[in-house]
C-alpha cells in the first residue's frame, strides 16, 4: 500500500478517535477558544480546531491526541507510527497555487516563501476546482518528501490576492517562527539580530540597561529611531507596553545574543536580592524571584545575568529560596532553570526579529 493510501486510511481513524468523546472536556475548551467570537463561517473554519486538537493541542499530561493514538494502537507498523507522529509538524500558511496535477498541487507559501507539493486524502478530483493563481489557506502535514493537506482548506480566487498577502504579512510579523521554516530566512534573521544588538550596545553603552517603567517607551523609541537610521527601516510610532511594565519601579532592557531584545519588570528587586539574599525574608522579594524562576514563559536570561556577576551570591539566593542548604549555582543552576522552564528549553532559541520577506516588504510599502 502506498504512503498516501495509508494516510487516507489513518487520518479519518485519528479524527474519529479525537472526537469519540474520551477527550470531550479538552476538545470543548479548544472549540470554545476558536469560536469565542461566534460560530464558524464555513466548513474550513469549522474543521480547523478539530484538526489542531488531534495533532497539536497539548493534553494535561503534555502529550497530544496523536501521541495517544499511536501508543494505543498496536496494529500500527513503524512506517505508520513515523508518519502519524510526523503529522505534529504542521505547516500553516497562505498558499498561492502554482501548479495543478491530477492528484497533487504545488503551493507557494506566502509566509515562509517555500514551495510544497501536496496531496489530498479526498482522492482523485480533489483539486479539480483549483487553477494556477488561486490561493488556499491550509494546514499541511508531512508525507515523506511531499505533504498532505490536513483539514479543509479555504479556497480563494486570484482577486483575493492583495487581502491574503496582507494577512500573510501580518502572520509573518506576529509569529516569526512560521517564517523560520525557511533556512535562508532564519539565517537572515540571525544576521539581523546581531546587527541590531550592536546598535543597542552602541546606543545604551551595554546590552543591559535599567530604567524606570515610565521611561521605557521613550527610551525604546529613541533606540529604535537610532536603529532605523543605521540599519534602515521604518521609524517607530508609539511603543505599546503592558501596564505591569510602565508601572514598575525598574525595568531591564536586555538585548541577549540568543533571546534578542526583551524587557523585564522589577529587575531592580532582583538586583537587590542578589546583593543581599536576606531580603528573601520579605514576601514581595520572594514573590518576584519565584515568579522569575517558576514562570515557564519567562526567559532565564535575567537570572543568568545576575548569577554571572557573583555565583556565590546566586548560590546563597537559591539556597534560601528553595530551602536547600548547600545549593551551588555553578553545579546545579542550569538544571534548576531547566526543571522550572521546560517549555523554554524544549526547542532551540529562534531570533526575536523577523526578516523582510516579500509579502512583508509589500505590506510595509503599501
Amino acid at each position: 500500500m502506498s504512503l498516501l493510501s495509508r494516510a487516507v486510511e489513518l487520518k479519518p481513524e485519528l479524527i474519529h478517535y479525537a472526537t469519540s468523546g474520551r477527550f470531550a472536556t479538552e476538545l470543548g475548551k479548544v472549540l470554545d477558544r476558536f469560536f469565542a467570537d461566534g460560530p464558524p463561517a464555513d466548513e474550513a473554519a469549522a474543521f480547523l480546531p478539530v484538526d489542531y486538537f488531534a495533532l497539536q493541542h497539548p493534553l494535561p499530561g503534555g502529550d497530544t491526541v496523536v501521541d495517544r493514538f499511536v501508543a494505543e494502537h498496536d496494529g500500527l507498523d513503524e512506517a505508520d507510527r513515523a508518519m502519524l507522529l510526523g503529522w505534529k509538524d504542521v505547516v500553516e500558511g497562505i498558499f498561492e497555487v502554482t501548479k495543478v496535477e491530477a492528484r497533487a498541487v504545488t503551493l507557494f507559501n506566502l509566509v515562509d516563501e517555500l514551495t510544497y507539493r501536496a496531496f489530498s486524502n479526498l482522492g482523485k478530483g480533489a483539486f479539480d476546482s483549483l487553477r494556477e493563481g488561486m490561493f488556499v489557506v491550509a494546514r499541511l502535514v508531512p508525507l515523506r518528501q511531499d505533504w498532505l493537506i490536513s483539514a479543509t482548506p479555504a479556497v480563494h480566487g486570484p482577486e483575493s490576492g492583495p487581502e491574503l498577502k496582507a494577512a500573510a504579512a501580518h502572520a509573518a510579523m506576529a509569529n516569526p517562527a512560521l517564517v523560520f521554516r525557511n533556512p535562508e530566512a532564519l539565517a537572515r534573521a540571525r544576521e539581523l539580530q546581531v546587527e541590531q544588538r550592536r546598535c543597542f550596545v552602541s546606543y545604551f553603552g551595554a546590552d543591559l540597561f535599567v530604567v524606570h517603567g515610565s521611561e521605557v517607551a521613550e527610551r525604546l523609541r529613541g533606540y529604535l529611531v537610532y536603529q532605523a537610521e543605521r540599519l534602515g527601516g521604518q521609524p517607530p510610532g508609539e511603543v505599546p507596553l503592558p501596564a505591569h511594565v510602565t508601572g514598575a519601579a525598574s525595568v531591564a532592557l536586555i538585548f541577549d545574543e540568543a533571546d534578542g531584545l526583551a524587557y523585564y519588570a522589577d529587575f531592580g528587586i532582583l538586583e537587590e536580592i542578589f546583593a543581599d539574599p536576606r531580603l528573601l525574608m520579605k514576601p514581595r522579594y520572594r514573590e518576584v524571584l519565584s515568579g522569575y524562576l517558576r514562570g515557564d514563559a519567562v526567559s532565564p536570561v535575567p537570572l543568568r545575568r545576575l548569577a554571572e556577576r557573583d555565583p556565590d551570591k546566586a548560590s546563597a539566593v537559591f539556597a534560601r529560596l528553595l530551602n536547600r542548604k548547600g545549593f551551588q549555582w555553578e553545579r546545579s543552576g542550569e538544571a534548576l532553570l531547566r526543571s522550572h522552564k521546560p517549555g523554554y528549553f524544549a526547542a532551540p532559541r529562534l531570533p526575536s526579529v523577523t526578516p523582510m520577506t516579500a509579502v512583508i516588504a509589500e505590506h510595509v510599502a503599501a
